[in-house]
């Protein structure tokens, strides 16, 4: 028959199905759950960006555009917040996969489904954020779930207030995850795994912090 993709019972019991992911051959329906996730990271970032988180770029300009100017440039925001939400999703479920099978033992399409359970943590992490955006009015630098709030705290620096708040506790959540699966799957020392792992998402941190850096200049 093969094997399916279980994204939910992955987050709950990761031992579990790291042991059945080691003994499996044949995988079937990996792109389903691809699809699926594409979509709703799609959605997410479209209710995102009708509630205008993010859009303040937008919202800066609406006394030098007209109405009809204005509502062009909403609409403009929300599509490339829609598809930016694509191709993230593509980004975050293909390339730390590809990354990892360069230095792991193990079979792509294990690693393939390990990211698809991980995710979900990014989805969530984005789902939850919306309503606390709107109840508390907070951005992404001011995260309550991230290192931000205490960066902003120690330093006025930009760039490294950036980077902390791209660290949150369910980035924590995800290497953790991550770790307990390739440690079952992976011959690799606990310590070569841990260190790849934090030195990778660091990595990824810095680049996501220097992009929004960059945006955040660009819109000052």
């Amino acid at each position: 028959m093969g094997y399916r993709v279980p994204l939910f019972f992955g987050l709950r019991e990761p031992r579990f199905i790291s042991y059945q992911l080691r003994k499996e051959e044949s995988f079937v329906g990996l792109w389903r759950p691809i699809l699926l996730l594409a979509i709703a990271s799609m959605i997410i970032a479209g209710i995102s960006a009708y509630f205008g988180i993010g859009s303040e770029s937008v919202s800066k300009a609406l006394t030098d555009l007209s109405r009809g100017e204005y509502e062009a440039q909403k609409t403009l925001f929300a599509s490339g917040q829609i598809l930016w939400g694509l191709v993230w999703s593509l980004l975050a479920i293909f390339i730390p996969s590809l990354f990892f099978w360069t230095l792991l033992d193990v079979e792509y399409r294990k690693l393939l489904i390990v990211q698809l359970i991980i995710f979900m943590i990014f989805l969530l992490e984005k789902l939850i954020s919306i309503p606390i955006n709107l109840i508390l009015g907070v951005g992404v630098e001011s995260n309550i779930f991230s290192f931000g709030i205490i960066a902003q705290a120690l330093t006025s620096i930009e760039l490294i207030i950036h980077f902390f708040s791209n660290i949150t506790l369910f980035k924590i959540w995800a290497i953790i995850l991550i770790y307990i699966y390739y440690k079952n799957l992976s011959e690799k020392s606990p310590r070569f795994l841990i260190f790849t792992l934090i030195g990778f998402y660091v990595f990824v941190a810095i680049i996501t912090a220097l992009l929004s850096y960059i945006k955040f200049e660009n819109i000052i």
